[in-house]
C-alpha cells in the first residue's frame, strides 16, 4: 500500500507476487459492485515483475481515530450516522452478499462530509497483515465501538451498545444484527459537523499579518474615491443615485435639448 498524506486522495496499489485465488475472488466481487461506504477497484494490471496489481481510489479523508479527535465527543445522532454504514457492510458480508479482506480501525476513513469509507486489504495481497489488522468483520465492530466510546458516558445507551459490540465481535450473525437494531433504535441519524484539516495547497493570510495599507498617493486616493462613487452612487440630498441612472438621465436630457434646437431651427 502506498503511503500518502493524511488528507489527500488516497491512491492504493495492492500487489500479488504469486497467483492467489482469494485475491482473484475478492477482485471479481469488488469489481462488480458499488457501495458508497466501501473502497472500489479503479484499474487492474501487471507491474514490471509480472505481479498482478489492483489500484483503487478512496476519497480524501482521515482515519477514524484521527477524525474522532477532531470531531470531539459525538452526539448520539452523530454516532448513529458514523456507525450504521459500517454495520450495514458487516451484515452484507455476514450474509455472503460481498467479500471483504482484512482491515484495522485505521482503515476506516471519514471524508469531509462526515461519511465513513472502509478501505479493506484484499486477501493474499502485500500489506494484508500488520499491527491492528484483523478480519473485516472484527475491524468493523471495533470501529463501531471506537465511535461509541467517544459518546458522553452519561448517555443511557452506552453500556448496552458496549455489551452488544462484545457479543457481535465474538459471535457475529444474530449478535451482529442485534447490534444494528440497537444502534438504529438509539436515535435518528444526525449530520456530522466537523472541521476537516485543510488541503495541502490551501492558502490563507497569516493571522498576524497587518491588513493591506490604504493608498497614500493622490492618484491612489482619487482611484479609491472613484471606486466608492461607482459602487455606492452620487449623493443627492439624503439619497444616493447610481451612476447608471445619471448616465441615462443625461442621455435623455441631451436628446430633448438637441430635438428642441433642431425644431427651433
Amino acid at each position: 500500500m502506498v503511503a500518502m498524506e493524511p488528507w489527500e486522495q488516497i491512491d492504493l496499489c495492492w500487489r500479488v507476487p504469486e497467483p492467489a485465488d482469494a485475491f482473484a475472488e475478492w477482485l471479481a466481487d469488488r469489481s462488480t459492485m458499488t457501495h458508497d461506504h466501501l473502497v472500489g477497484v479503479a484499474e487492474v494490471g501487471r507491474d514490471e515483475t509480472g505481479a498482478l496489481v489492483a489500484r483503487a481510489s478512496a476519497p480524501a479523508g482521515l482515519a477514524l481515530p484521527a477524525a474522532l479527535d477532531r470531531i470531539g465527543a459525538p452526539t448520539v445522532g452523530v454516532a448513529v450516522t458514523l456507525t450504521l454504514p459500517l454495520l450495514e457492510i458487516a451484515l452484507l458480508a455476514d450474509a455472503g452478499a460481498l467479500l471483504l479482506g482484512r482491515a484495522g480501525v485505521e482503515d476506516v476513513l471519514v471524508d469531509d462530509a462526515g461519511a465513513v469509507v472502509l478501505v479493506d486489504h484484499p486477501p493474499g495481497s502485500t500489506g494484508e497483515s500488520g499491527p491492528g489488522v484483523v478480519t473485516c468483520a472484527e475491524a468493523l465492530v471495533l470501529a463501531v465501538r471506537a465511535v461509541w466510546d467517544r459518546v458522553d458516558p452519561r448517555e443511557p445507551s452506552r453500556d448496552a451498545i458496549d455489551q452488544a459490540c462484545t457479543l457481535a465481535r465474538r459471535d457475529g450473525g444474530a449478535a451482529l444484527l442485534a447490534l444494528d437494531r440497537l444502534v438504529r433504535a438509539t436515535a435518528p441519524p444526525r449530520p456530522v459537523r466537523w472541521d476537516p484539516p485543510p488541503m495541502t495547497f490551501t492558502f490563507a493570510l497569516d493571522e498576524g499579518a497587518a491588513p493591506p495599507a490604504a493608498p497614500e498617493s493622490v492618484a491612489g486616493r482619487l482611484l479609491a474615491a472613484v471606486r466608492t462613487l461607482v459602487r455606492t452612487g452620487l449623493p443627492v440630498g439624503s439619497h444616493r443615485i447610481g451612476l447608471g441612472g445619471l448616465v441615462t438621465a443625461g442621455v435623455v436630457v441631451t436628446g430633448v435639448v438637441v430635438a428642441g434646437v433642431w425644431g427651433v431651427g
